[in-house]
């Protein structure tokens, strides 16, 4: 059996570094940028899972501490006094601290999926979105003032009935008979 003279190579590499797939990935979703966003995002779900760990610690305590002991009797009170200020505290803590982690975490994830890194670029953004409203059809105010104006239009009879209706509750006010 004779050789083949020519080789094969071995299939192209989809994911190749010239490949315009792979510069998406690495400059977009694998890059330094990204990564740093998404930490933030990793951190507000790690405060997020921190939270739920100590709500769960106080309400177990919690219900321990209201378990019986084995060797108490039926008939007798709990030993310790609820204190309500300190039950009251605690949960405003721990209700804080639940809804500041889900907006830590909320918060950093939208900004990693609009791509905004910061409170300047955040800013730009919202002034180049405000520039090119301006420069597509300029600002609402005038589709504003007609949709007043048909709300005003609309409600014109019930207002007209309703000053009708009220000028002669003070007519009869004013002339008891």
């Amino acid at each position: 059996m004779a050789k083949d003279s020519t080789t094969h190579s071995p299939p192209p590499n989809t994911l190749s570094t010239d490949s315009p797939v792979s510069d998406f990935l690495s400059t977009h979703f694998l890059g330094p940028r990204s990564r740093r966003q998404f930490s933030f995002y990793l951190f507000g779900a790690a405060c997020v899972g921190l939270s739920i760990f100590s709500t769960r610690r106080a309400l177990v305590r919690r219900y321990i501490d209201t378990v019986p002991h084995f060797y108490q009797q039926s008939n007798a009170p709990p030993r310790e006094v609820v204190n309500l200020r300190r039950e009251a505290a605690e949960a405003l803590k721990i209700a804080t601290i639940n809804v500041l982690s889900f907006a830590t975490m909320l918060t950093a994830g939208t900004l990693w999926a609009f791509d905004v890194s910061g409170t300047d670029e955040l800013r730009e953004r919202i002034r180049r979105m405000k520039k090119q409203r301006e420069v597509k059809g300029g600002t609402n105010v005038d589709q504003d003032k007609a949709v007043e104006r048909e709300f005003e239009d609309f409600l014109r009879p019930s207002l007209k009935e309703g000053r009708r209706q009220e000028g002669q509750k003070t007519e009869n006010l004013k002339d008891p008979q």
